[in-house]
């Protein structure tokens, strides 16, 4: 198998393994058995538990970032870029459920490192958020703390989406912070 498909597989089970037992009880002997190859392929690939669990982290922030990088692009008005920020990142968090299980709700508080790199994933789609909101005419200070608590609002409302199996609509939730936050933002005619 080429080593690419294999690294794929092993992120595949490492999935599964971390969404069905959570970070602290998944097992490397699991992840290899799921992904049916050796414990010592898994090495081949990650040099721990922790390191496997990382690169899961960094699939959903990638695939995250390309999904609003391919929404925003073309787009001028700033709030049409807020809006499709948003509507891109529920797009993703539906589509890959079970990755922001794992990530965002079966890992929060196993590892500083793991906490670390979330804020950091948090901070580069802040960043967006910030840009767009100055554009629209927001000082920068009242800019950075909204583009905080939007960010903050969405992972909320997504960890509950995922803590609830999905029960809560998640699209409507996301317009329901759309609407709110435009409101305070004074942005609701600018679209």
């Amino acid at each position: 198998m080429e080593e690419h498909g294999r690294k794929e597989e092993l992120l595949k089970a490492a999935q599964a393994i971390f969404g069905h037992y959570g970070y602290h009880q998944a097992t490397i002997r699991a992840i290899a058995d799921q992904a049916q190859c050796a414990t010592g392929t898994f090495y081949l690939y990650f040099s721990s538990k922790e390191d496997c669990f990382l690169a899961l982290v960094e699939q959903l922030y990638t695939h995250v970032m390309e999904y609003i990088m391919k929404a925003r692009a073309g787009v001028d008005n700033p709030a049409e870029k807020l809006k499709r920020s948003l509507e891109a990142a529920v797009e993703v968090f539906r589509r890959d459920y079970e990755l922001a299980q794992v990530v965002l709700v079966r890992g929060a508080g196993a590892d500083p490192l793991f906490e670390d790199r979330m804020w950091r994933v948090r901070e580069a789609f802040s960043a967006f958020i910030v840009k767009d909101l100055v554009d629209c005419g927001l000082d920068y200070e009242r800019a950075v703390i909204g583009s905080h608590a939007w960010v903050g609002a969405l992972a909320e409302v997504v960890g509950v989406w995922i803590r609830q199996d999905q029960d809560l609509d998640l699209t409507q939730a996301a317009l329901e912070i759309e609407r709110i936050f435009w409101r305070a933002w004074g942005l609701e005619d600018s679209l």
